[in-house]
């Protein structure tokens, strides 16, 4: 296991974030070798210089590691103080540079395409890290903007029934279920600790209302994309195949919505 061997070296930054769940076991449990977990994963990121992404994240700067760089990297400043992991996560998501003027994420520098997932991903990794980053961090404004900016559009893009499109800039693209629960994850978590403005509750509880109705009794959900590495074009995106049945990865957004969920309507 991990706490008696440690944490495997050349691990990616989709793995090392698989982890973020030990800061809350060792509060559960009392024993903090779990903790120690989300710092050994957090020491693996490492700067590169102004402009680049940080190991171990994709030099493209894929939505993916903005989540996974938030998601370690914020709880290991806030277990331990040190202000280099959230100046790394900071300059991360500044210098990215794939956040459009509209608000919307290409997935990534080399794909400009606004996939849902991808922007899924951008709204939790800012939902997140604001909920690490500093008052006081020179960076939290701009990345505040960004997370508004980001809101905003996908606010404005949500379907009457609630859901997201697969590609979210292309009529007729299907509704999606992950990307609608990583959207009500990151409007729920900003609503709850105060940095986005109450009128997004509406979109949120529309968003929770499509999603419940997409879980059978048994978990499975009805239309959630694939697994999507990088496409070519934005004919792939939309070819994606969309899951009716079980799939882990839907499931586990689904708990990520319903945990936020279940803090905000409890004022927690």
């Amino acid at each position: 296991t991990f706490t008696a061997g440690g944490i495997p070296q050349e691990l990616a930054a989709s793995a090392l974030a698989s982890l973020v769940w030990a800061d809350e076991l060792a509060d559960a449990s009392g024993d903090p070798r779990y903790n120690s977990l989300v710092i050994d994963a957090a020491d693996r990121w490492t700067a590169t210089g102004s402009g680049s992404a940080p190991k171990p994240c994709d030099p493209d700067f894929r939505t993916e590691d903005m989540f996974m760089s938030s998601s370690i990297l914020g709880r290991a400043y806030r277990l331990t103080g040190e202000r280099r992991y959230v100046d790394i996560l900071a300059n991360f998501l500044v210098d990215g540079k794939i956040q459009q003027s509209h608000g919307l994420y290409w997935h990534c520098r080399s794909a400009s395409y606004y996939w849902g997932r991808g922007n899924g991903f951008a709204a939790m990794g800012l939902s997140e890290a604001l909920a690490h980053i500093p008052e006081d961090h020179d960076k939290r404004p701009a990345i505040l903007g960004m997370y508004g900016r980001l809101m905003q559009s996908l606010g404005r893009l949500q379907h009457p029934s609630g859901l997201l499109p697969n590609v979210l800039d292309f009529p007729g693209s299907y509704l999606e279920f992950t990307s609608t629960c990583m959207m009500g994850y990151a409007m729920a978590r900003g609503l709850r600790l105060g940095f986005l403005a109450p009128e997004y509750k509406q979109v949120v509880d529309a968003a929770w209302d499509a999603v419940a109705e997409r879980i059978d009794d048994v978990g499975n959900v009805v239309d959630a994309c694939a697994s999507t590495g990088v496409q070519n074009n934005v004919r792939e995106y939309l070819d994606r195949p969309a899951i009716f049945g079980y799939d882990d990865r839907s499931g586990g957004m689904a708990l990520w919505f319903a945990t936020e969920m279940e803090r905000l309507t409890r004022g927690a």
